[in-house]
């Protein structure tokens, strides 16, 4: 197997085969990033004099995460590249200062000194309100052309001039567009207290997310390897849900958007989900999921030799590197048996991605970002 190119090393180990050796993802899937301060000191620690003032990735900006230069995605080798619809034009963001703004969907964003943006309100959050509220709200319009400008154009480059694996990063699903708009706790108590209201939101975020979804891969479903959708339905300890009530209420949304992307591609399908899912699991494999991102073993039922065990033949697994306690504030010698114990356990005969378990935070030191990249290339061959 010398010589696989980067695009035939991460499709082999998502169909279940071993490459040459277990694919990395370097700060490309939109839920593996890398925070700019992390960045701007790796970049220093390796000698680079490349500017990092402005590589704020113009996607992923709310978080202040870095777009790493292909210097830097060549120095890890990275085995894929990204790509990301564009900015709505149609109903666009509407700027309310330098720290605050609110998106297309009406959804507050305020960011705090010395932080990221984070969601503080939604349209739907206050009162009790009502399906004719829904059907009287301005929505964000799917086919909207600023979404598709550039798109293709960069996925044909990537597909014609570099071997690299393409990902399309979608963004929220259903879950989160809800309990954004509706607030976290005030949907989940609509989804018993309120269900006609609650699955009149879900039907018009899914319109919405699988109409872009759609719209998109119509134009680059044939140049992508892998699609990204992030859904957040675990705490630490338990999934949001009960697994009953996520079967009945929710799954048939989240089928509903994964047939949507099917539609127009045959790459696979990667949802991101943190926290305890281990429960959820077999309704995400039933309704066509691929692969599973981040793999937060450090969360209940969610140890990887486990998921492997359990999961491995249907589905496979997308980061894995922890990010709660060996990147932050393990040492070099630490990173690298974590990079080991996660190929051990993920990695046999295929069906494993390297990345991070979720963002690499502004706290990691670069001595650890660089020993979990390098040891993934010591220990990562079949």
């Amino acid at each position: 197997m010398a010589g696989m190119t980067h695009r035939e090393r991460v499709v082999k180990a998502l169909n279940h085969e071993a490459p040459d050796r277990v694919p990395i993802d370097y700060g490309v899937a939109a839920t593996a990033n890398i925070h700019l301060d992390a960045y701007s000191r790796l970049i220093k620690h390796l000698g680079s004099d490349e500017e990092t003032q402005d590589a704020v990735d113009p996607y992923e900006r709310r978080l202040l995460m870095a777009a790493p230069s292909e210097e830097m995605q060549i120095r890890f080798q990275n085995d894929m590249r990204e790509l990301h619809i564009g900015a709505p034009e149609i109903v666009p963001e509407e700027r309310l200062g330098p720290n605050a703004f609110k998106d297309e969907w009406g959804v507050k964003w305020e960011k705090p000194e010395d932080g990221h943006f984070i969601n503080v309100t939604g349209p739907f959050q206050e009162g009790e309100p009502t399906l004719a509220d829904l059907e009287a709200y301005r929505w964000p319009v799917p086919r909207d052309p600023a979404r598709l400008r550039g798109v293709k154009e960069e996925a044909i480059r990537l597909r014609d001039e570099t071997d690299y694996a393409i990902i399309l990063n979608l963004h929220d699903a259903v879950v989160a567009g809800c309990q954004r708009l509706r607030g976290f706790g005030e949907w989940m108590e609509d989804l018993v207290m309120n269900p006609a209201f609650s699955e009149g939101l879900m039907e018009r975020v899914l319109s919405v997310r699988a109409g872009i979804a759609e719209y998109v891969l119509e134009e680059v479903g044939d140049y992508v390897d892998v699609v990204l959708f992030p859904d957040d339905l675990g705490f630490q300890d338990r999934p949001y849900m009960r697994p009953s009530m996520y079967t009945e209420k929710v799954k048939p949304y989240h089928r509903q958007l994964v047939e949507a992307i099917k539609k127009n591609t045959s790459a696979k399908v990667l949802m991101h989900s943190d926290g305890s899912i281990y429960k959820l699991l077999p309704d995400i494999i039933d309704i066509g999921v691929d692969a599973i991102n981040p793999v937060q073993h450090s969360a209940k039922d969610m140890e990887s030799s486990r998921l492997k065990a359990e999961f491995g033949r249907d589905l496979s697994f997308h980061g894995g590197v922890d990010t709660k306690q060996v990147l932050p504030w393990g040492t070099p010698e630490d990173v690298p048996r974590e990079v080991k114990d996660r190929i051990r356990e993920l990695g046999s005969d295929g069906g494993y991605v390297l990345a991070s378990v979720h963002n690499i935070q502004s706290e990691v030191p670069a001595e650890n970002i660089v020993a979990m990249f390098d040891a993934a290339i010591e220990y990562g061959e079949y």
